[in-house]
């Protein structure tokens, strides 16, 4: 008899998903596929809508037998919802998720800090919004099921079932599956490893993560509690109520509250998890934030370690890494999940264009090349928020203190409490860039292009499609048109404040840019260049 589904946490119902074997052959599957992907979270569903928006068809295996349990990660970037709108799942993000631009810092009990995000009116996404992972999961898996339904057998996702191991060969992987029906064998052109901080495929290919540890630990709790506090990021340095400790906090849709607070040295984390101890600190927090008469129950605890580590490559032949089974990022600053999905969306649309051979091959090793560079950058500030959420030595601890005892005062010195949220990388020295010629003012090459209100109505990226773009004005726009059949591209004949003319890749990355009307066969070499076509060699 099937287990039944975990509790509902506030309108959030679970639904349990029956394994299944697909045709067999001799115990394999009888389907080649051209991806497989192993593990159905967030950045593996990503990946699957990523390239089915690019037609090419993926197999994705899920160990569990539901989305997760758990807030997990909650915050999602402006970036990560640009890139969810180009998967088709925005809408349910923004109808269900809270969006919020600012938020403040208090040194034991006084506000030290009040940081806002940029954002404007012009703006058609926050620069933040707070969704739970359970319902981050559900709303891709219903994408998920508009997209099978529009296009069948798109992306064959398999409830239930671990990869239990997998064969390299010179033209794909042989893999086995499990579920509790039986064991099956599979083959795909590439296997893409999405399965987590715990890569079952890291650890079968002898891989390791690389990078900084840190020994701060957090215990992160779950509590649905119906405060009408404004949807903001709290967070209190050495309260009287945790002395020498941080707690944060933030609001999540269905009157759950997320609270995160430091251990101090020599405390057990299985003693702080204890429901005696869960109870006992959130009731005193509440009390000290003055809604301790309210009602709460406790939904979900955890515990969690800061550390920045990644693999030395994310492409191992035909088998490429992605999310968390790729690095680890600190908490503060929310870097990991965006970075996940920034991960799925530069390499669907490469996967994808390698796959149809519309591509060389070097194009999968430009993906490592880049998403490395922004681990770094991701690494870099999110480590300077680590050291200060958290840290590392009594000298770290008296600098932290030092600047929250004078950031009252001194609004510069505040500004060292900034958590530096997540924003958009540029892949400063990206090998499918095309120098500039000329000065050009406006987004670099390799640089997100941001978004805008057009003038007629609707925004920017409401106009740009899966594939390659080029964005010019209309005068130059007409000249080009002739050749747009014999390229993989789509023209928008919008006018640019950021230059006369912007190649834009299918993740929104500008490829290349001109003053003014590409020169002969410019355009064509920037194709070239951006898709690592006439490529092969590998990028170190």
């Amino acid at each position: 008899m099937p287990a039944p589904p975990p509790p509902s946490v506030g309108d959030f119902h679970y639904t349990r998903h029956a394994p299944r074997l697909p045709p067999l052959q001799d115990g394999r599957d009888a389907r080649r596929h051209a991806v497989a992907i192993a593990g159905g979270g967030p950045v593996g569903m990503a990946l699957a809508l990523g390239l089915a928006q690019q037609g090419v068809a993926s197999v994705l295996l899920e160990a569990d037998d539901t989305v997760c349990t758990g807030s997990r990660a909650i915050c999602v970037s402006r970036r990560s919802l640009q890139i969810l709108q180009r998967l088709g799942a925005l809408d349910a993000f923004l109808a269900k998720g809270l969006p919020w631009t600012a938020g403040r810092s208090f040194y034991q009990t006084t506000e030290v800090l009040r940081f806002a995000m940029p954002h404007d009116t012009g703006q058609k996404l926050p620069p933040m919004l707070n969704l739970s992972q359970y319902y981050i999961e559900q709303f891709l898996l219903d994408a998920i099921a508009r997209c099978n339904a529009a296009r069948p057998g798109m992306i064959d996702l398999r409830w239930g079932t671990a990869l239990s191991g997998f064969t390299q060969q010179a033209d794909g992987v042989q893999l086995q599956a499990c579920n509790a029906l039986g064991d099956y064998a599979l083959d795909a052109d590439w296997l893409v490893a999405c399965d987590g901080g715990q890569s079952f495929v890291r650890k079968a290919l002898g891989l390791e993560l690389h990078g900084a540890a840190y020994e701060g630990r957090y215990v992160i709790i779950d509590i649905e509690l119906p405060s009408r506090h404004p949807v903001e990021r709290r967070a209190w340095f050495d309260p009287p109520w945790h002395r020498g400790g941080t707690v944060l906090m933030h609001p999540q849709p269905d009157d759950i509250w997320r609270i995160d607070y430091q251990l101090r040295a020599g405390q057990s984390t299985e003693e702080a998890l204890t429901p005696a101890a869960v109870q006992a600190f959130v009731q005193r927090h509440l009390d000290a934030i003055g809604e301790g008469h309210l009602p709460w129950k406790p939904v979900w605890t955890s515990v969690y370690r800061a550390g920045a580590m990644t693999l030395s490559s994310y492409r191992h032949g035909r088998v490429l890494f992605a999310g968390n089974a790729a690095h680890a990022l600190p908490i503060f600053g929310v870097r990991g999940l965006n970075s996940g999905f920034d991960d799925a969306d530069n390499l669907a649309w490469k996967l994808a264009l390698v796959a149809q051979d519309r591509a060389g091959g070097a194009l999968l090793d430009s993906y490592s090349h880049e998403r490395i560079g922004a681990f770094h950058t991701n690494a870099e500030n999110a480590m300077r928020s680590t050291e200060f959420m958290s840290p590392p030595s009594r000298g770290f601890d008296l600098l932290r203190e030092a600047a929250l005892s004078l950031a009252e005062r001194h609004r510069g010195i505040a500004q060292l409490i900034n958590p530096r949220q997540t924003e958009a990388v540029r892949y400063v020295d990206s090998p499918l860039s095309t120098p500039d010629a000329h000065a050009i003012a406006g987004p670099l090459p390799g640089e997100v292009l941001a978004d805008r209100p057009l003038p007629g109505g609707g925004h920017l990226l409401d106009r740009i499609g899966p594939g390659f773009t080029l964005l010019c004005r209309p005068s130059l726009a007409a000249v080009l048109v002739d050749d747009a059949d014999a390229l993989p591209l789509a023209l928008l004949p919008l006018q640019s404040d950021d230059g006369a003319t912007l190649l834009l890749r299918p993740d929104g990355h500008v490829a290349a840019r001109w003053p003014d009307l590409p020169p002969a066969g410019a355009l064509a070499r920037a194709l070239a260049r951006a898709t690592c076509i006439h490529h092969e060699e590998t990028i170190a």
